[in-house]
């Protein structure tokens, strides 16, 4: 170097300076151009150039905002000169550097801490069902973690009483690093902690007081460094829902159903027969396992309600249970809210417990419903108007609940509890072993844990989440029979669908050929098949061997990964705001061509719509949602971080709308995905047995039967009292359309057959599963890795052609939006017996059905919709059948294909309209 760059090293943050380069007094010739650059140290030592577009000149100004606080910079001018004869090329040299660490002349604090309702008319009033938002409000401590903790205040007056409070912390804690503003902000669900935090606030009481009154009072402290720094001044003021007001001479009246609903009384003459006069909700009846209907029960009986509805699929509502009293009803247990998922929906049910039983008697002596009871259906609507409907159980009486069962039953039968008091269970005492590592494998979406064999305070903490959201139970932190049991429940009831598992799958379209890769810069066979290749072991980009650089392509996608999407199905499946569209970047080999390695194995990367919103594309208001989605549930829930601080954490990529100095969009940040890694996994985690390439290998054995094989016996037989949690609630559109597309395309491969090639018969020949030559041609390579040749056409198995038909027809076109599968059927099926269906459907649906839509040809969102709206959809699936069988009359006419042909595509018809689907 030949000079020195002249100015402050430890610049002060919002704060511009002048850097000056002064060349050496031993440099001889013209002087050149300079030329400034900057570069950012990175955790593993390199430096990565940050400079944009470089300033140019002698002396140039910088100024570091509170984002570049406390991290290492190097400035660095480059000169420039021309060559000295006539075509000889420019010189370009390092003259000077200088290291800097911007300061800042504030002293680091937390200057106040609120808690809020975010929303809420009044933000210092709440209910249990609300999610609060804490923020600490903070100087000269960007990027650094507040750890904040809520508590209930029985102090008196003003102000908060450490010594009175010391019980009344709540044991979750909430953390978020502190953003460019100065803020770290949470979200506290109180839902998911309800039972933990009223139970809190009840045990304790302020002094002189008798109860706690109508409101639990909750503030929060921000912590940092192991050292609560603040407090919110005003409480939030949260209903207590166990408050009965002490001021009323009268005991306030039961709650009872809707006097204006429609009233379905099953028998006994009791109450008016009046039905719902908007004709959604038809019935609803108490069901058992199996699906028949009850009239009598016992207590200790599971039951199940089955709602029969029209115009209410994807719609929520609320079922209520009473005991019929002639004076007055007694509600005895009430649903959350349930997604109609068909015209005929069924709960997952109950178990009359002896608690539920006695919230129907109202007298402890001498009530008849001490005994027996009499029980009816209430049925609420939550996307429509505050109806509600009533229904007894069937036509001839009210469903019956007796107190004591006969010989079979629940209260003369013997003790069945099979807790073992923790003396087989599995917890920190237990030592290491393979039943604890696939504990933390498939556990790993609650909280967060990566797969060692050791039972951790993280995995106590992850069972207890999972005991707390998922099993329903007391949190122990330890694993019994039931736990295990719960696991291989969890596991199989959130399954990753065959349509998002092809998703994860790589999709280079060189599969196969030599090709010259990105990354290795050499020509080489692709031979991906579509989890890479495996190679690249030990060999890292740079000089940094750190696993962002890291060229292995590992043997699959990592297994605590994938079941943290499966945490991540369940959580979703508890609201109903955001639904899990799709997977847009599973695993990516080398030939897909990307600098960047994450996705060979680590990361996989989500879509997500909010109601009919699907949230794509270069749009600033996606990044509201993608971070309200990354907060409450990915960090809240799934115990992920933001970026990539920490090490053995999952990480979510930063979510930002960036332009690079050219105007191109820069893909460093998301913005309408969320993309999750493991790439901070210590290596010893990411071993290749962590990893896997098919539904097989992620699940493997049931957990249960591992623990047998592995001597757990004892802990298999030690369980407490589980309520199942089958029927799960879905709530990813994916589920429902990969549940349809199976009832179909078995029926679509035996309609085409195998292959042909008769084009005096059909013009579309040749033809293989009713993959036609132009098809195989465009999609083979892509959807199915193989060559496009007459002979591959020829040998199209199943699975291909259901492969093509999925990707390319059922999903893109909407068939998955017709809620008619037989509709849909009919529809799909002539669609790929002829080209012109849609347009001639649509032409039916406009004249016929009174829909207004666009007579294009192509199947959509909106043909879909209008396919959905005539009320008569039997008469509509036959009118589609008729003009279908004419449309072939015609074809046939002008020898599109012969007479014999003809009877075959008119038998077609005809099956789609007698299937039973």
């Amino acid at each position: 170097m030949t000079g020195t760059i002249i100015g402050n090293q430890n610049p002060m943050v919002g704060t511009t300076y002048s850097y000056e380069v002064k060349p050496s007094l031993l440099s001889f010739g013209l002087k050149g151009e300079y030329e400034w650059y900057l570069y950012k140290k990175q955790k593993n030592g390199s430096w990565k150039d940050i400079t944009g577009k470089p300033k140019t000149g002698e002396k140039v100004t910088y100024k570091f905002g509170e984002i570049a606080l406390g991290i290492e910079f190097q400035m660095k001018v480059y000169e420039t000169k021309k060559g000295i004869l006539p075509g000889l090329p420019a010189t370009k040299e390092l003259v000077a550097n200088l290291i800097l660490i911007p300061a800042s002349d504030k002293v680091s604090k937390i200057d106040k801490v609120i808690l809020f309702n975010r929303g809420a008319k009044d933000v210092n009033k709440a209910s249990y069902r609300d999610t609060l938002i804490a923020q600490a409000h903070c100087i000269a401590m960007f990027n650094k973690e507040i750890e904040f903790h809520l508590w209930e205040d029985d102090a008196p007056g003003k102000g908060h009483d450490a010594s009175i409070n010391k019980n009344n912390r709540h044991t979750r804690s909430y953390k978020a690093r502190v953003n460019e503003k100065g803020i770290a902000e949470v979200s506290i669900p109180l839902m998911s902690d309800e039972k933990i935090l009223r139970q809190m606030a009840n045990q304790f009481l302020m002094k002189g007081d008798r109860n706690e009154g109508a409101n639990h009072e909750y503030y929060v402290t921000a912590t940092y460094s192991g050292k609560i720094q603040g407090a919110s001044q005003v409480n939030v003021d949260v209903a207590n829902p166990d408050y009965k007001s002490q001021s009323q001479n009268q005991p306030k009246p039961k709650p009872q159903p809707q006097k204006d609903t429609p009233k379905f009384p099953a028998g006994q003459g009791s109450a008016p027969k009046q039905p719902d006069p908007k004709g959604n909700i038809i019935e609803a009846v108490f069901i058992d396992d199996t699906g028949k209907e009850l009239s009598k029960v016992a207590v200790g009986d599971k039951v199940r309600v089955r709602i029969h509805s029209k115009n209410m699929v994807e719609k929520h509502i609320q079922y209520v249970i009473w005991e019929y009293d002639t004076a007055s009803n007694d509600e005895v247990f009430r649903s959350g809210n349930i997604k109609i998922s068909a015209d005929i929906h069924e709960t997952s049910g109950f178990v009359i417990s002896k608690d539920i039983f006695e919230k129907g008697i109202d007298s402890p002596i001498g009530d008849p419903d001490s005994d027996t009871q009499n029980y009816f259906i209430e049925i609420i609507s939550k996307d429509l108007s505050a109806e509600s409907q009533k229904f007894g159980v069937n036509s001839e009486g009210l469903m019956q609940v007796e107190k004591v069962k006969s010989a079979a039953g629940v209260q003369k039968q013997p003790k069945t509890d099979k807790g073992c008091g923790g003396k087989y269970c599995v917890d920190k005492s237990t030592p290491p072993s393979e039943l604890i590592r696939e504990i933390n494998i498939r556990l790993a979406g609650f909280g967060g844990n990566v797969p060692t064999g050791k039972f951790t305070d993280r995995t106590e903490k992850m069972v207890k989440q999972f005991q707390r959201d998922y099993m329903k139970v007391t949190e122990t932190g330890k694993v019994c029979g039931n736990v295990l049991r719960a696991i291989d429940e969890f596991s199989k009831n959130f399954e990753i669908s065959t349509i998002l598992w092809n998703q994860l799958k790589c999709s280079c379209s060189t599969k196969g050929k030599k090709v010259t890769s990105t990354l290795r810069g050499i020509l080489e066979i692709n031979n991906c098949k579509g989890f890479g290749d495996g190679t690249g072991k030990n060999t890292y980009k740079g000089t940094a061997k750190t696993e962002a650089n890291n060229k292995y392509e590992y043997p699959g996608i990592h297994r605590s990964l994938l079941f943290g999407f499966k945490a991540l199905q369940f959580y979703f499946s508890k609201q109903t705001t955001y639904k899990i569209d799709q997977f847009t970047s599973g695993y990516r080999c080398r030939f897909k061509n990307y600098t960047t390695t994450n996705h060979q194995g680590k990361a996989i990367d989500i879509q997500f719509s909010k109601g009919n919103w699907q949230i794509r594309g270069e749009n600033k208001k996606n990044l509201v949602e993608l971070r309200s989605m990354r907060d409450s549930i990915f960090v809240n829930y799934l115990g992920a971080q933001k970026e990539w601080p920490n090490t053995n954490l999952f990480s979510i990529e930063p979510i930002d709308l960036l332009y690079n100095n050219k105007g191109k969009v820069r893909y460093d940040h998301t913005f309408s995905w969320i993309h999750m890694d493991v790439r901070q996994f210590d290596s010893q985690y990411l071993e290749d047995k962590y990893f896997c390439t098919s539904l097989a290998t992620l699940n493997g054995k049931s957990i249960v039967q591992l623990a047998i094989e592995l001597g757990y016996n004892n802990t298999c037989n030690c369980y407490e009292t589980y309520q199942s949690q089958q029927n799960k609630p879905s709530n990813s559109r994916l589920d429902t359309c990969e549940d349809k597309f199976k009832k179909i395309a078995p029926i679509i491969l035996e309609h085409e057959g195998g292959y042909k090639n008769e084009p005096s018969k059909d013009k579309g020949d040749p033809t293989n599963k009713g993959i036609s030559w132009p098809v195989w041609q465009k999609y083979a390579k892509e959807d199915v890795g193989v060559e496009p040749t007459e002979e591959n056409q020829k040998k199209i198995t199943e699975e291909q052609a259901t492969i093509i038909y999925r990707k390319r027809y059922w999903e893109p076109k909407g068939y998955c939006e017709v809620k008619n599968l037989k509709v849909a059927l009919m529809v799909y099926d002539w669609s790929i017996t002829s080209g012109g269906a849609i347009k001639e459907v649509q032409k039916l649906l406009v004249s016929e059905f009174n829909q207004t839509i666009t007579i294009d040809g192509g199947m959509g969102k909106e043909t879909a919709n209008a396919l959905n709206q005539p009320s008569d959809q039997e008469k509509l699936l036959t009118r589609i059948s008729e003009i279908r069988k004419a449309y072939y009359d015609y074809g046939a006419s002008q020898n599109w294909f012969s007479e014999d042909y003809l009877k075959g595509l008119k038998i077609r018809v005809d099956k789609c309209l007698n299937y039973t689907l």
